[in-house]
């Protein structure tokens, strides 16, 4: 057989790319709500932010968890 170079794509690599883009999403969000408040140029959505974010810890957590198990095994 072939031997393969390729970087495998594990689970712990996926979470940490979703883990930065909801980083990136939360931020935004933050920074358009204190715009909001401050201008009141238009209402925010709490809803959607708060559902980001809660989303956002749960990846985060599972990113953790995913850590902790992977140190384990190694």
């Amino acid at each position: 057989m072939k031997e393969s170079n390729e970087k495998k794509i594990t689970t712990l690599k996926v979470f940490k790319v979703i883990t930065i883009i909801y980083s990136v999403v939360i931020i935004g969000m933050v920074i358009a709500t204190i715009y909001g408040w401050v201008t009141g140029a238009y209402d925010t959505n709490y809803v959607v932010l708060a559902s980001c974010t809660a989303a956002y810890c749960a990846t985060a957590a599972e990113y953790e968890a995913l850590k902790k198990k992977s140190r384990k095994e190694a």
